[in-house]
């Protein structure tokens, strides 16, 4: 019995751990306490906030602090004298009085003001950069305290800097309605060539040549005005005479050419109107008196001639009687008179064209004629046509080819009595005229003249194209420098000079008579 107490017991030992695996049997477990965690400090990043920077509210009030200053400035000014601000140191106490003393003795009134760039800097101030902009530029700066004092005369503003990058530099201008001009612009550019950077010298030589009047040109001219005017006659005249007579000599050698021919034909068309009937219908009659009127007029303008206007006249006159010819013949015939047409291209003793035709001279081009009916006939059936040839230093050629010599017989025939002008059909005939009326043209005086002015006008823009490449090359090189008195710095402050920035002041100014800007 003991023993079989003893096996329960031992198999109650060995079940005892698999009763305890049991989920339907599991203890609750017992809580293991954990380690507490180790505490690290906590860091907050807090970024600051970002202000831009107030650049129009900066420059506003910068330009009202400009303002502001001149306002002082022109206080200062209420008479003439020199007024030089304390921060510059440039200036001594005598030079200032003797400054003043110059001035208040001046034909013209001055008002003269020293002041420091920093006066009137609205530039760009920060930490790293910073660059110099005046309020105002060029004349305006002495504009400005002209527009404060509110009275008529000159008045310039030296402003003090270390260098012209800096904003040093002088300005000055005259304002006036009334009075003499004068020579404030002169004055600015002599002043800072001869004496820049010693603000007294300036100065000095500023006030003697800014009180000079500046007198009109005529008046100082006046005393050479009638010699000028002399020559210039003289000139004149010869010119014109020599011209004259070289057109007079090319139209003697005209005349010996285009007499004989326009001659031969007045006598041919005075004997066919010699041979017209009488008649006595009105019409007829008044067209043969025409035609005979018309043939007289040529034979006594032509005894009478002494150059090119009196043969085209005669030949004008030729080409009218032929055309009055053709009339007489259509009023007898019962046909209506016929529009006036350019004579025949081939022989103008042909009378008036019919039709035109194509035709080409030999060893040219072929062009389109007017021609009379029975020229026009011979062309269709190819066949010469009878040419108005004349004879030239023995040698026979067709009139149209003498384009010099014929220019006055073409221009002629090729004209109605009323001015109304027919092309002429051959080209190297019309070159020959027109290259014979330019070349007297040329000869004129007011031609020369004309050539001359032209001449110099290109010369002087070659010239100062060439100058404003040298001035842009002078301006790169010179960046640098501090002060220069040379002729590439006039040309780039005389731009700066007609600047006028907008500003406060006077609404009302009077004129601006003269001014000038120099940095140095």
């Amino acid at each position: 019995m003991t023993r079989y107490l003893r096996l329960l017991g031992t198999l109650a030992l060995v079940a005892a751990p698999v009763l305890a695996a049991s989920p339907a049997h599991a203890a609750t477990p017992t809580p293991t306490p954990s380690k507490p965690p180790t505490s690290r400090p906590t860091y907050k990043y807090t970024q600051p906030r970002y202000t831009p920077p107030d650049f129009d509210g900066d420059r506003q009030r910068a330009q009202a602090a400009a303002e502001t200053y001149m306002n002082g400035v022109a206080a200062k000014l209420g008479d003439p004298g020199v007024w030089v601000d304390p921060d510059v140191t440039r200036l001594s106490t005598s030079e200032v009085a003797e400054l003043n003393r110059a001035v208040r003795s001046a034909a013209a009134p001055m008002r003269i003001a020293v002041i420091p760039a920093s006066a009137i800097d609205i530039g760009y101030k920060g930490s790293y950069s910073s660059r110099v902009q005046l309020a105002w530029t060029g004349e305006e700066i002495a504009s400005q305290l002209y527009d404060r004092v509110g009275v008529e005369g000159v008045y310039a503003v030296l402003v003090d800097a270390t260098s012209e990058s800096k904003g040093r530099g002088f300005h000055a201008v005259q304002h006036a309605d009334k009075g003499p001009t004068y020579h404030v612009g002169d004055a600015v550019d002599e002043a800072v060539d001869c004496c820049a950077p010693d603000y007294d010298a300036i100065l000095t030589r500023f006030i003697q040549r800014a009180q000079v009047i500046d007198k009109p040109f005529y008046i100082d001219a006046a005393p050479y005005a009638g010699g000028v005017a002399g020559l210039a006659v003289l000139w004149w005249g010869g010119i014109t005479l020599s011209a004259r007579r070289a057109r007079r000599s090319d139209e003697k050698k005209h005349l010996e050419v285009s007499v004989p021919v326009l001659n031969e034909e007045i006598i041919g068309l005075s004997q066919q109107v010699s041979a017209l009937p009488a008649t006595s219908d009105p019409q007829q009659a008044k067209l043969s008196q025409d035609v005979l009127d018309a043939v007289e007029k040529a034979r006594h303008r032509l005894d009478e001639a002494k150059g090119d206007d009196d043969t085209a006249a005669v030949a004008t006159l030729l080409g009218s009687a032929r055309y009055g010819l053709v009339c007489l013949a259509a009023v007898r015939a019962g046909k209506p008179i016929p529009e006036p047409t350019p004579p025949c291209f081939f022989d103008p003793r042909h009378g008036p064209s019919t039709t035109a035709v194509q035709w080409a001279p030999e060893g040219g081009t072929e062009r389109q004629v007017q021609v009379c009916a029975a020229c026009a006939a011979k062309v269709a059936a190819k066949q010469e046509p009878e040419i108005r040839m004349v004879t030239l230093r023995d040698r026979a050629r067709p009139y149209w080819t003498l384009g010099e010599e014929l220019a006055s017989y073409m221009d002629g025939y090729w004209t109605m009595g009323d001015g109304t002008r027919w092309w002429f059909p051959d080209q190297d005939a019309r070159r020959a005229g027109e290259a014979m009326r330019s070349r007297w043209g040329s000869r004129r005086a007011g031609a020369r003249l004309s050539r001359f002015s032209d001449d110099l006008s290109t010369a002087m823009a070659s010239r100062s194209s060439s100058s404003s490449w040298s001035s842009s090359d002078d301006d790169d090189n010179d960046s640098g420098s501090s002060w220069s008195s040379g002729s590439s710095r006039r040309r780039r402050s005389s731009y700066s000079s007609r600047t006028r920035s907008s500003g406060g002041g006077s609404s009302r100014r009077s004129s601006r008579r003269s001014g000038g800007s120099r940095g140095f």
